[in-house]
């Protein structure tokens, strides 16, 4: 958990269970991207100094980036968070939400079929909105200096690690968003070097894990408006596939309204009127 301006911010960061005397954490960067972009959006709205509203019961937490929705617990904020198609429906340990947006369809029809949770019809990973909170990062991209970035689910990294072109997912935040807006191709099997690649207009190919469920790839595309999305069974496979891209016309997110998203901010969190009642949605 990480506080964000007096709101805790949920990020999943275990230690690793290899190593009993070291336990360093996992470090996956998709997994950290969460605190990032919430931060950049309440900067975005000038509240990053405001005091959280302390009306708010002790433990409410904001679920955002990362298929972590059975970390969730009763009267927790949801803005972008996807199910976990690993996970069973009994480990879910909620029954009610506040929930603003979700990955996409399919989490929400999960929520809604399996657990009666009211949701609304707003999808969208919010780490599509970093180049939108950074511009930064797209002046990062004007300067190409790798022709490939290879990033694979970080429980597919030694697959990979021998590649010229890996990028390992355990790397900083910074490291890894940097290496995939200076990118001329990504290659991978780590959602959000998709979802970054993809927000950044870097020509991208997934290719399918063979350690991970498939539910939430296609939560994210379907969330972002396609239902026939191509990935790929091997690294050669989707290698051939992004090579052929023509970037001057790559644009998949066109389906996609940033905006719905955006607007779904539960920004309220960071209100505080006279008496500690919160604004009105």
């Amino acid at each position: 958990m990480v506080k964000v301006a007096g709101v805790e911010s949920f990020q999943w960061n275990p230690r690793r269970k290899r190593l009993p005397y070291l336990r360093p954490r996992h470090n996956n960067f998709g997994d950290l991207l969460g605190p990032v972009v919430v931060r950049e959006m309440i900067t975005r709205l000038g509240r990053l100094d405001s005091a959280a509203n302390p009306a708010r019961s002790p433990g409410h937490k904001l679920m955002t980036v990362g298929s972590v929705m059975h970390f969730a617990q009763d009267g927790d904020t949801v803005w972008g968070t996807g199910v976990n198609g690993k996970v069973r429906p009994d480990e879910h340990l909620f029954g009610r939400l506040d929930v603003r947006a979700v990955r996409g369809p399919r989490t929400r029809a999960w929520l809604e079929n399996a657990l009666g949770i009211d949701v609304p019809a707003v999808y969208g990973d919010p780490a599509l909105l970093l180049p939108r909170l950074i511009p930064s990062l797209g002046e990062a991209g004007v300067q190409k200096r790798r022709s490939l970035s290879v990033i694979p689910n970080m429980n597919e990294a030694s697959k990979y690690k021998s590649h010229p072109d890996f990028v390992s997912p355990r790397r900083s935040v910074r490291e890894v968003v940097s290496a995939i807006a200076s990118s001329d191709r990504v290659v991978g099997s780590s959602l959000h070097a998709i979802v970054l690649a993809e927000a950044m207009g870097v020509p991208c190919a997934l290719v399918r894990s063979s350690v991970e469920s498939p539910f939430k790839y296609a939560d994210y595309f379907e969330g972002t408006g396609r239902f026939d999305a191509e990935t790929f069974d091997s690294f050669d496979s989707a290698l051939a596939h992004v090579e052929k891209v023509d970037v001057d016309s790559y644009a998949p997110l066109q389906a996609w309204d940033a905006q719905p998203l955006m607007a779904a901010f539960p920004a309220d969190l960071w209100t505080k009127q006279a008496g500690g009642e919160s604004d009105a949605r």
